[in-house]
């Protein structure tokens, strides 16, 4: 059996021990042994006088090495920054991170008011229902561009967990 570990704060990272792996015939998760973002959504904001956007990544890393997102690039966006929300004595604050901690065998869920991206759109914002490319740059090099799906202000984010279909909360 296995174990998954929610954080206190939205963005979590579920732990899932390494020997874990799922029977074809078996209903229950299916654990990838790779990296891969298996979610992307950007949330247009509430108000025309809010000029930023949110975006949401579920990424899994199935692989036996932590890695760490460096930076995320988009045609379409004047810049995009990694955000975690932090509590402090006199509050919340937002920090500007310079990467992300992907552990290994672990799932990272990005949720407001925890990690998530801070999207400057620049001047022509994509519309809701489109898509938008965007790339993904890893510590070690790598990269890979994935689609993000653009959904109005107030939509309910997929809670979703890796290997278990997508489900919307309650």
């Amino acid at each position: 059996m296995f174990a998954l570990w929610r954080c206190v704060i939205p963005a979590c990272i579920f732990v899932v021990p390494s020997g874990f792996k799922a029977d074809a015939d078996a209903v229950g998760p299916n654990f990838s042994d790779k990296l891969v973002v298996e979610h992307a959504e950007i949330l247009l904001p509430a108000s025309s006088n809010d000029t930023f956007l949110e975006g949401f990544l579920v990424i899994w890393n199935g692989t036996g090495e932590s890695t760490r997102i460096t930076e995320i690039r988009s045609d379409v966006f004047s810049k995009i920054e990694l955000v975690q929300t932090v509590r402090t004595r006199s509050g919340l604050r937002t920090d500007v991170q310079a990467s992300l901690l992907v552990p290994a065998h672990a799932e990272l869920l990005m949720r407001p008011g925890g990690v998530y991206l801070l999207i400057d759109p620049g001047s022509k914002p994509p519309r809701v229902g489109g898509q938008v490319n965007m790339e993904i740059f890893y510590a070690d090099g790598a990269s890979e561009t994935i689609v993000a799906q653009v959904s109005a202000a107030g939509t309910v984010l997929e809670d979703h967990h890796h290997g278990m279909p997508p489900t919307k909360p309650l």
